[in-house]
């Protein structure tokens, strides 16, 4: 499918701009802590994935706003004074040494890639006011140009393709990606590496090549700075054709005298040219001179030998008959038996002129892609595209198969990883559960954290079925939602209803009304009504954010006890 590239948006953001943004979230004390924790996690797994990526403002966000909820929420929740509640944040403190370090890393890039572009966007207006008339007035910005400018992993150098219109391109890449990534994790395992240790490595060693890549970088901008001051300098030592003459008649001049005579050690005087840099041409090579000069002349062949005849031969057919064989010449040297002249011997052969060519470009990184948002909440906020295996419905239903003839719901979660900017489900987990004829209800949480850090997942969503009932987001399910969604917009909620149709449902929850609706909402039911329509719509693209594509491999990974066979390896083709 063809790509099509998107134009970057008018700037990159501040780090005041994205402080203020990271700091844009509700904080509700009505969503269970364990629900807060897993959405921390999903944050602090984000922030790596875009950091390594080099998305800088993207990281700086993501890290910045995990502090954020770590340091100055987590704990003022009704749920922290608990074991279990004290014993999850303590170990999200233990996490902080490394946001810190990498905040204090990412902030001047930010801030200089920032000033960089203010001080470059100050003489483009200045050009533009100089060449506009009065009766010109600047375009409005689009509608899109005014959402990217709120998006900072938008606000990065990349190229922008558009997901919808590359999906197989997409695709394609991720699992690159993940491959890559699955490979370096099983290598570090290998090696006995704790998990701790392998994410400080990780970082660690991200740093320092971003410190080798900058001093390769400082060095070529060093090197462009002085072959334009030499090109400066060259315009103006000639201003006029006169001058160019003159100049170039001296520089002639000056190069003869400069020539100094040489003696080598056979006793031949050789002259040494100094180069000049006043004359951007490449220098001329004499390849026979030079070869002259080094080579020692090449010794005349041996003409044959003569043959003596020995006492005991009589004739000259004898003479022939005893005479040993010649050994016959090499086809690839051809000996001329004539000995040389005294005036050929001072020849050399004449070598075919060697070619000069232009050292090798040093080839270029390959400019990083970034995938546009697929869509925009009703509050404008971006969405990124969600990619999502066609085939995991049907795998999820033939798990969900005994429950759903029993009556009772079940659910799975939906995992997967950031490439791009752009969202690949690549698990579905099978969490330990209470299953009941109208609820499903996850238990053991921590389990299911501590798989997705060590496979380095992040949380994206959920999918249950509705046995009994037609395909809709229930009260329930809309509180269950708002848990997901409040940190990652994107998250989705995928409802099965096999006997009903339609059969199944990609939704999300409206932002505003629904999202902030449901997060104020105190009613303890189990099923309540709400005041306010339009709580949540379909995500399918168009005009939502999730493609589903039969391209995307997946697996499913079963957490509950005695399941151990159903870890099952399903891949899509």
């Amino acid at each position: 499918m063809a790509s099509s590239s998107i134009s970057l948006p008018s700037r990159p953001m501040s780090i005041k701009e994205i402080s203020e943004l990271a700091q844009t979230f509700e904080w509700n004390a009505n969503i269970p802590l364990k629900a807060w924790l897993r959405t921390a996690h999903t944050i602090h797994n984000e922030g790596e994935i875009y950091l390594r990526e080099g998305n800088f403002p993207k990281a700086y966000l993501l890290y910045l706003r995990y502090s954020i909820l770590v340091l100055e929420l987590l704990s003022t929740h009704p749920e922290s004074k608990t074991p279990e509640g004290k014993k999850a944040i303590k170990s999200k403190m233990m996490t902080m040494d490394v946001v810190f370090t990498n905040l204090e890393k990412i902030k001047p890039i930010v801030e200089r890639d920032y000033e960089t572009w203010k001080a470059s966007e100050a003489r483009r207006q200045e050009r533009l006011n100089q060449q506009q008339t009065q009766r010109e007035r600047p375009e409005a910005p689009s509608a899109y140009e005014r959402y990217a400018s709120k998006d900072p992993a938008l606000s990065s150098a990349a190229r922008l393709l558009d997901a919808g219109e590359n999906q197989e391109l997409a695709v394609d890449l991720a699992q690159k990606e993940i491959r890559r990534r699955d490979a370096d994790r099983r290598a570090t395992r290998m090696a006995g590496v704790s998990p701790q240790e392998e994410q400080h490595r990780r970082i660690a060693g991200f740093w320092d090549n971003w410190t080798t890549e900058l001093a390769d970088k400082q060095a070529e901008d060093e090197e462009s700075f002085r072959k334009q001051m030499e090109s400066t300098r060259s315009r103006l030592d000639g201003r006029t054709g006169d001058h160019v003459d003159d100049t170039s008649h001296s520089i002639d001049h000056s190069r003869k005298e400069s020539t100094r005579s040489i003696t080598t050690p056979d006793g031949r005087s050789s002259s040494y040219h100094y180069p000049s840099i006043n004359k951007s041409e490449p220098i001329r090579y004499d390849a026979q001179r030079a070869e002259f000069k080094k080579t020692a002349l090449p010794q005349p062949p041996r003409p044959p030998k003569e043959y003596i005849p020995r006492p005991y031969e009589d004739s000259p057919s004898q003479l022939i008959s005893q005479r040993p064989p010649e050994i016959p010449a090499k086809n690839s040297i051809h000996h001329d038996r004539t000995p040389p002249t005294p005036d050929q011997a001072q020849e050399l052969p004449t070598r075919p002129p060697k070619v000069h060519e232009a050292p090798p470009t040093p080839a270029k990184k390959q400019q990083r892609l970034t995938f546009r948002p697929a869509a925009y909440l009703e509050n404008g906020e971006p969405l990124r595209p969600v990619f999502l295996p066609s085939q995991l419905r049907k795998q999820f239903l033939s798990i969900a198969s005994d429950n759903t003839r029993r009556g009772l719901e079940m659910c799975g979660i939906l995992c997967g990883t950031a490439v791009n900017n752009a969202l690949f489900v690549r698990c579905l987990l099978i969490p330990e559960q209470k299953c009941t004829s109208d609820t499903c209800e996850t238990e053991n949480e921590n389990s299911m954290l501590d798989y997705c850090m060590s496979e380095e997942l992040l949380i994206l969503g959920w999918i249950h079925t509705h046995p009994t009932q037609t395909c809709f987001m229930s009260s329930r399910d809309l509180h269950t939602q708002s848990g997901y969604q409040v940190m990652l917009p994107e998250s989705i909620a995928i409802v099965c209803a096999p006997k009903f149709q339609p059969s199944y449902g990609i939704f999300r929850l409206t932002n505003p009304p629904g999202l902030p609706h449901v997060l104020q909402c105190t009613q303890k039911a189990t099923f309540h009504q709400h005041a306010v329509d339009n709580l949540y719509t379909e995500t399918e693209h168009p005009p939502g954010h999730v493609y589903e594509t039969e391209k995307l491999e997946f697996y499913v990974h079963d957490l509950r006890p005695g399941a151990r066979n159903n870890n099952i390896q399903q891949k899509n083709f």
